[in-house]
């Protein structure tokens, strides 16, 4: 049997991770300035969003983790902020807005640690007003989830 000579080569396989690994971070409504906020929140009636029972809780979305990114198109940017664990009304689509008016949208895209955001939840005819400051899920890394 006659051999033959292969020069040596180096193969490098590309690094293509099986996962997603976004910066992690969470908030939770500051249920004091939004309590307020439903409390002069006039509705047609004359009542406010606070005398028809839209309130907020701490065990509720007063949580940091009962707010989630949710990366639905799998491209790895986070396309909604979703309400988790809600006083009996399941999950519900967050909006996000820049100001306390809610007013101007604000895409989820460009939330960046330490921002101060205003997003809404509704069910049926009823629409809550959320408010609170974005933080690091573990403070000094942030891309820990």
């Amino acid at each position: 049997m006659k051999k033959k000579w292969i020069q040596p080569h180096i193969t490098i396989q590309p690094f293509e991770p099986n996962e997603y690994v976004a910066v992690c971070w969470g908030v939770a409504c500051s249920t004091m300035q939004a309590n307020y906020v439903e409390q002069t929140w006039r509705l047609p009636n004359g009542g406010t969003n606070f005398d028809a029972g839209q309130n907020h809780r701490n065990h509720h979305c007063g949580t940091t983790g009962n707010q989630w990114l949710v990366d639905e198109n799998n491209d790895g940017t986070p396309e909604v902020m979703r309400e988790i664990n809600t006083d009996g009304l399941g999950t519900l689509t967050c909006t996000l807005y820049t100001n306390d008016q809610y007013t101007d949208s604000y895409p989820i895209s460009e939330v960046d640690v330490g921002d101060y955001i205003y997003w809404t939840t509704s069910s049926g005819n009823r629409v809550w007003h959320h408010q609170g400051y974005v933080t690091e899920s573990t403070p000094g890394h942030p891309n820990r989830s």
